[in-house]
């Protein structure tokens, strides 16, 4: 009888990466706060000068943040959504938006979400490179890398993994940056043939270099395991 109680207050134990919401503050109904706090505490810890709740033109993104120690690459510069949702799928309104504030800032778009995001949001996260962060990545030692052939968290079996630049087009001609048969370089999110990747800063180096996703959840399995046995 006492073993059968212990199962049951284990199964009942709370997640440390995801708190009660009625106890923790920030968490309420409409309320984005403490997962605002958590990334950006996350992306200090990676290197990054980060605050909270910055207007961007005439709209406001939950978080920007910029590396202390710049490495010339396109995640120097960060526009950061957070979505703290119980139940709620993320649309594409969501990703939209945030693209809209990352080109505005020329800088990388940071999605860091509790739900799953529908197909058609998954599938523009992936075409413009945006990093999906959970609170277990949060945990990590450094912003994840971008990824290829990666399919969304608890994604459905009978959903196949693509590459992101499977999903990109060519932009209609009268929009190609193109000058008496010569490409122009303005600074704008430039997308050149669908082998590209986006462009956010001016300088594209390692916007190309994604890294295999299983290995990528290897690492961090590996990681949080090794957490676990220090706790121990």
């Amino acid at each position: 009888m006492s073993d059968q109680s212990g199962e049951e207050a284990e199964e009942t134990e709370p997640d440390p990466h995801d708190p009660p919401r009625k106890i923790t503050h920030g968490r309420g109904p409409g309320q984005g706060a403490w997962l605002e706090r958590q990334l950006k505490k996350a992306l200090e810890e990676w290197g990054y000068a980060a605050t909270r709740r910055e207007p961007v033109v005439a709209l406001t993104a939950d978080v920007v943040a910029c590396r202390r120690d710049h490495r010339d690459e396109p995640a120097d510069y960060l526009v950061a959504e957070c979505k703290d949702w119980q139940s709620r799928s993320i649309d594409e309104s969501v990703i939209i938006r945030l693209c809209l504030l990352a080109f505005l800032g020329r800088a990388m778009p940071v999605l860091c979400h509790t739900t799953r995001l529908t197909d058609r949001a998954w599938r523009l996260a992936q075409a413009f490179d945006v990093r999906l962060l959970t609170l277990r990545d949060l945990e990590g030692d450094e912003l994840p890398p971008l990824t290829c052939e990666r399919p969304p968290e608890d994604a459905d079996v009978h959903r196949t993994s693509v590459n992101p630049w499977s999903l990109r087009t060519t932009l209609p001609v009268p929009l190609l940056r193109m000058h008496a048969g010569q490409p122009v370089d303005i600074e704008t999110p430039v997308f050149f043939p669908n082998t590209s990747a986006p462009c956010y800063v001016p300088d594209r180096t390692g916007h190309e270099d994604y890294t295999d996703t299983h290995m990528a959840r290897l690492e961090r399995r590996e990681h949080h395991r090794r957490n676990a046995q220090d706790d121990e």
